[in-house]
């Protein structure tokens, strides 16, 4: 017997998900690319526009096929492709870096929790699609000698057992040095907070509500504050700093994109760093640490929560499929 089993929740939920998320990012890249003076770059930001197009279009094949509806997501409204250039060709590059890499990771995070063939196909493809797009911006990066790299460590001269707990909390008043995990999970969320800072400066110059360039300005705020308590982690400890990520922010006020778009992808970078924070937490076993991230994601969860709020008032938050309310239902026949 030919057996047809319909989406379950976790796949609707990856689906979704992949749909409005590539929705999002397909916009910025078309400003992106229309903006573009780097001839070496052509290619790549089309190879990021065509892996959009192949998850959008692979999603609405799938819900289709089961009855769902589509996403509204983000469509050509929510971009003008004659602003002018807001951001720089080098950001383009670095932009299409790191979400290759988010998207790599949620595809794969995904696996996990799919069944249905077809959709784990789906993802599997997805991550390979990411995957190369990764490997290909980072060649370029490094072409342009761009690539910033993580601080650099002496070799381990032999390995050992630990024996003392104080490399769980360090001596009164100091602690050891960090291991090559912890300074790993710092630069990634340096630079997770590096691409959010330059993303919302540049979101806030170009809003149309006072109310949207407000909560840009503090996720500016916030973005910079957490690089500087990043960075003074590292020279504490005597690591050599990393080399600042290209901010630079054109004086152009035209608006690329919509506030709703804005605020959405600003509420994305925002999931970014809670998850990327959280996995810093399980790998960081010096106890200051985990203090730090902690406080931190308290922050950013309180932005977050504002942004959603911003979003529910304005009707630009596209509600998400949940289960049946059957008390409302049952209220219905009251």
């Amino acid at each position: 017997m030919e057996h047809n089993p319909k989406l379950v929740s976790s796949e609707v939920a990856a689906l979704w998900g992949a749909y409005m998320q590539n929705t999002m990012v397909n916009g910025i890249l078309q400003h992106f690319n229309s903006v573009n003076e780097d001839a070496e770059s052509t290619d790549l930001i089309q190879s990021a526009i065509n892996n959009c197009d192949y998850v959008v279009k692979e999603v609405i094949r799938i819900f289709e096929k089961d009855n769902h509806a589509i996403p509204i997501g983000f469509t050509q409204e929510d971009v003008n492709l004659k602003a002018g250039r807001v951001y720089s060709d080098l950001f383009t590059l670095r932009y299409i870096k790191y979400m290759a890499a988010v998207g790599t990771a949620a595809a794969a995070a995904f696996l996990e929790v799919l069944a249905r063939s077809d959709v784990r196909e789906f993802f599997s493809t997805t991550s390979q699609l990411f995957m190369e797009l990764y490997n290909n911006a980072c060649e370029l990066l490094l072409k342009k000698g761009a690539f910033i790299r993580s601080p650099t460590i002496p070799p381990m001269e032999k390995a050992e057992y630990l024996q003392s707990e104080t490399f769980l909390s360090g001596l009164i008043g100091k602690y050891r040095p960090l291991t090559a995990i912890e300074l790993a999970h710092i630069s990634k969320n340096t630079e997770t907070n590096s691409i959010g800072r330059t993303f919302v400066s540049g979101f806030s110059q170009v809003a149309n509500s006072p109310e949207v360039r407000k909560f840009m300005e503090r996720g500016t705020e916030i973005a910079a504050k957490h690089e500087t308590v990043f960075r003074e982690i590292l020279i504490k400890d005597g690591v050599p700093l990393p080399s600042s990520w290209d901010s630079t922010i054109s004086k152009s006020i035209d608006p690329p994109f919509s506030d709703k778009l804005m605020m959405f992808h600003t509420l994305s970078l925002n999931e970014v760093s809670v998850a990327g924070y959280g996995a810093a937490v399980g790998a960081s076993v010096r106890k200051d640490l985990g203090g730090d991230y902690t406080r931190l994601v308290a922050e950013i969860l309180q932005y977050g929560d504002d942004g959603v709020k911003l979003m529910i008032d304005n009707r630009w938050l596209e509600q998400p499929p949940q289960n049946v309310d059957r008390e409302a239902l049952r209220n219905r026949r009251v």
